[in-house]
Order: structure tokens, then sequence, then C-alpha cells
């Protein structure tokens, strides 16, 4: 099938984070940054007086409790259901860190949302994360009515290192025959554990440095990252088969260390047969719209459109 590709030119401001000064495996500084940016962005939290949410706890088979937010825009009558998955580089990121992100997306689109706090690594590597979104999936699936969505319209929302859970969770799910999904949109997933190197991009454009990227991995991959020991599920632009995924939506920026393995694993998909759309954003590094998300509505009208094709009644 075509792939359908868009490119634009987004000019931003990139007065943000210059690049990482922790060493490589210090997971600590990273989550502490990342707190003290989490409380910067939660005093511009929108109110959002369309939206209802509800905290549940989902319990998986192995025992592990999974906090979960079901977010719903009041007098909405879709059916559909994303499940979303949050970034933070595997090691990072919760529920209540990508609140003002879900929310965004479930005013635009009408849709139900599932916003899943997964396990993060070191302290619990692969397969723990996709473990957890699929126990949420199988949750919403059981409570499909109390939800009032359609078993069969449910899809994958996931960003940076969320992106890359989600991938794997289809890969993983197609091969299982079980919880069909009906589509993915990946925003600069994080797929590929060989990245190592920002090619020829300025380092000081990069948000995502390689540094936190091998921190990132390793944490996840108990320190085999780059190896012959990675499973294909793990680190999805390592699949070999692609074919039978639903439709995918993958977008990045040309300034996101992340750019060649994201318009890679496109053109695989694409290659297998997959209905693909892919977005260029030129001049944008990675988490651009978290930065200025009211320069972007049309990223937010492109990605809900999406979910409206795939996911409405």
């Amino acid at each position: 099938m075509k792939l359908k590709r868009i490119t634009e030119s987004i000019k931003l401001g990139l007065g943000m984070r210059k690049g990482s000064t922790s060493e490589v495996g210090d997971v600590e500084s990273r989550r502490s940054a990342y707190r003290e940016f989490d409380q910067k962005l939660a005093e511009l939290d929108d109110v959002h007086a369309e939206l209802t949410t509800t905290d549940i706890v989902v319990t998986g088979r192995h025992g592990q409790r999974i906090p979960a937010r079901v977010y719903r825009k009041k007098g909405a009558t879709n059916r559909g259901l994303m499940v979303f998955v949050h970034g933070g580089g595997m090691i990072m990121g919760s529920i209540d860190s990508n609140h003002r992100t879900v929310s965004r997306y479930v005013e635009r689109t009408g849709i139900t949302a599932l916003s899943v706090g997964y396990r993060l690594a070191p302290e619990h590597p692969y397969p723990a994360q996709q473990d957890d979104v699929i126990e949420a999936i199988a949750w919403a699936h059981s409570h499909a009515g109390e939800l009032n969505i359609d078993r069969a319209h449910i899809g994958l929302v996931g960003e940076s290192a969320g992106g890359g859970i989600a991938a794997g969770v289809c890969l993983r799910l197609r091969d299982a025959g079980e919880y069909p999904i009906a589509c993915q949109l990946l925003v600069y997933p994080m797929l590929d554990d060989r990245t190592n190197s920002a090619g020829t991009m300025a380092s000081k454009f990069l948000t995502w440095t390689v540094a936190d990227n091998q921190t990132g991995w390793n944490a996840l991959l108990e320190g085999k990252a780059g190896t012959d020991d990675v499973p294909e599920y793990a680190a999805p632009a390592r699949a070999t088969n692609l074919q039978g995924l639903p439709p995918t939506y993958v977008e990045v920026g040309t300034l996101d260390l992340f750019r060649d393995e994201d318009e890679k694993f496109a053109n695989d998909l694409e290659a297998a047969g997959v209905e693909v759309e892919f977005h260029l954003r030129h001049g944008a590094p990675h988490g651009f719209e978290v930065f200025s998300p009211e320069l972007l509505p049309r990223v937010f009208r492109q990605r809900a459109e999406f979910l409206a094709k795939y996911l409405g009644d």
C-alpha cells in the first residue's frame, strides 16, 4: 500500500534543554530533572471542564498493580478507546505527568482514553512495560460494557518510549492472535536500541540525547542494548515481519535522535503492506508539541483525524 507521507516546516524557539549533562547510566539524575520539568508543566495545566476522569488500578496476572486513568468527554457518543502509553525513556513518566497530553487527545476526538502507568526500568526490565499495557487492554475488554466501548475499536497511542512499547505490544498481540488493535499512533517512537549516533544533526538541538538513549535502553534491557540478545518485541525496529499490523501513524521531527529509525520503520511497514501515514516535521526536536502546543494546533488535528478514522463509530 502507498505510504502517505506528509512533511511540513515548524519553527520553534529552542529555549529548552540543550542536551543532557548526565552520564550514561545515571537514571536518578534524569528522573530528578524530569520531575522538575514536570512540575513546571503542571503549573500550566489547563482546565478541562468537558472531561471526566476516573482513576483505577488494574491487577495483572502476576499480581502487579497497574495504575490507570479513564478519560471521557462529557456528552460524547463515540465507542472507540485509545490506550495511551506515556513517554519517559523507559525510566520516567506516569499517568499524572501526561495528563495534559491525554486530555488534549480526548477533547479533540471525543474518544475515551485509558492511560496506563506501566512499571519503569531498571527496577522492572523488559517485558514488564508491555505486559502492563496488555493487562490494561485485557481489562478494557472485560469492562467494555461499563466503559461503553466497542472491542473492535481499540487503538494504541504511544509517545517516545510509549511509542516503542505500543509498537512492541502490537507485534505481540498480532502473533498471539488476541485483543485485535484497530490502529496505532506512534509519536516520535523509541524503536531501536542500536541508535547511538545523532548523525549530521547538531547535538545542541537534541532534547533526548545519545547518552539519554543509551541509559534508557540499557535500563530496559539489563545492559544488553546493541547486542544480539535483544528480542524483536523489545526493540520493534529489529522486527523482520511487519505484515498484518494495524494502520499506523508515525510522526517525528528532523531534529530528533529518532528521525532515521522512525522513517525506516514507516518505510518497512509500507513495504509489508501496512497502511501508513508518516509525518516528518521539519525543524522540530523531540517532544516539540509539549513545549509549544499553542503553536501546533494542526499537529493535534492531524492525529485526531487519524484516530477518528479508525476508532470512530
